[in-house]
């Protein structure tokens, strides 16, 4: 890792630093992703034949020592 093959998770930061190497990972935003599942919760009690909405969140990425580039590509 990362030179044969690349890691990645979706975790708390602080742990993916602890690890070797450390470990590349999508900060998941839980408060804001609570925050969208109870709005959505209320208002399908509120309205509950209204259509199902989606929300798409995009969390940061913490960039760390488990990815490299892709195999056979070229390196500097």
């Amino acid at each position: 890792v990362p030179r044969d093959f690349s890691v990645t998770g979706v975790v708390a930061s602080r742990w993916a630093e602890t690890v070797t190497p450390q470990l590349t990972a999508a900060d998941v935003p839980a408060e804001e992703l609570g925050r969208r599942a109870v709005d959505l919760l209320v208002e399908r009690l509120d309205q509950p034949g209204a259509p199902a909405r989606h929300h798409l969140l995009t969390p940061p990425i913490s960039l760390r020592a488990s990815t490299g580039p892709a195999s056979g590509s070229q390196r500097p």
